[in-house]
C-alpha cells in the first residue's frame, strides 16, 4: 500500500489569490480498505497535526517508541478530528465529536503502519511548500482488529 503527500493550488472564485494547500491519499487503493485508510488514517493526520507546525507529530512518535521499546503499555492522543488510541497490538481511532456511530465506525491499523504514515507525513512537513513537493512512502502490509 503506498500513500502520497503532495501541495495542490485551492482557488476561489471570488477572486481571491490561489493559496496551497496539503493533501494525501493512498495510491492505487480504490476499494474499501484504501478509503478506509483515506477517511480515518490520511484524515487524522491531517486535521490532528496541524502542517505549520510539527510540534504534534515528533509528540506522537515519540510516545510511539516508547511503545515499541516497552517503556509504556499505550498512549491516548486526542486530536481535533480522532481519538488515537495507540498499543502494541494497533492503533484505534474514534471521531473525536460524535464517538462510534454508524457514519463513523471504529476503525483500526497496525502500529507499524501508523508509524511509517507518521515518519512519512514528518518528512513531508520538512520539504518546501511548493506545488512540486511529493512524498510518496509505502505502508507496512498488515491487518488490525477493532475488537
Amino acid at each position: 500500500m503506498r500513500t502520497r503527500f503532495f501541495f495542490y493550488e485551492l482557488r476561489s472564485h471570488y477572486g481571491h489569490p490561489p493559496s496551497l494547500c496539503q493533501g494525501s491519499v493512498m495510491i492505487g487503493e480504490t476499494n474499501e480498505r484504501g478509503a478506509s485508510f483515506n477517511k480515518y488514517l490520511l484524515s487524522a493526520m491531517d486535521t490532528d497535526m496541524p502542517a505549520y507546525t510539527t510540534r504534534h507529530v515528533d509528540g506522537v512518535l515519540a510516545e510511539v517508541f516508547k511503545i515499541e521499546a516497552g517503556k509504556l503499555d499505550e498512549y491516548q492522543y486526542e486530536g481535533e478530528g480522532f481519538v488515537h488510541h495507540i498499543t502494541r497490538e494497533r492503533v484505534r481511532f474514534e471521531h473525536s465529536v460524535f464517538g462510534e456511530c454508524p457514519e463513523w465506525p471504529i476503525w483500526c491499523c497496525t502500529l507499524a503502519q501508523y508509524k511509517a504514515a507518521l515518519q512519512g507525513y514528518r518528512r513531508f512537513l520538512d520539504m518546501p511548500k511548493s506545488i512540486d513537493s511529493e512524498l510518496i512512502i509505502d505502508l507496512p502490509d498488515g491487518e488490525a482488529r477493532c475488537d
